[in-house]
């Protein structure tokens, strides 16, 4: 697996220092309103449609968030690719590789320890 190995060191060679979500203005999400009323109000069904939409939208775009954060931490992964199946698909072989990784590296520190 020095693929992953190689795809890993060649990323964190080209990534920027990480920031906060959110900490950059230009990366901020637009907020998307709901209707409230004072408690006991009932919402009319335009109001109710509306909620319904921005709800939507807010889980489409924390959908998105979390293939855009797979993308920036999968080292096969590029950002012109957004097929979510390929996404996924590759996110499941990098987690495969890390935790081999994992038992080598335990494997080492208790024949160390010995």
């Amino acid at each position: 697996m020095d693929h992953y190995q190689q795809q890993l060191d060649a990323r964190h060679a080209e990534m920027p220092a990480t920031r906060k979500e959110g900490a950059s203005p230009a990366t901020a999400k637009p907020r998307v309103s709901r209707v409230t009323k004072k408690k006991g109000e009932l919402l009319t069904e335009d109001e109710k449609k509306a909620n319904h939409i921005a709800s939507e939208q807010k889980r489409r775009q924390n959908i998105r968030t979390g293939y855009d954060q797979l993308i920036q931490i999968v080292p096969t992964l590029t950002p012109s690719q957004r097929s979510e199946a390929l996404i996924l698909q590759k996110t499941v072989e990098y987690i495969k590789y890390l935790l081999m990784e994992r038992e080598i590296l335990e494997g080492q520190l208790k024949d160390a320890s010995h």
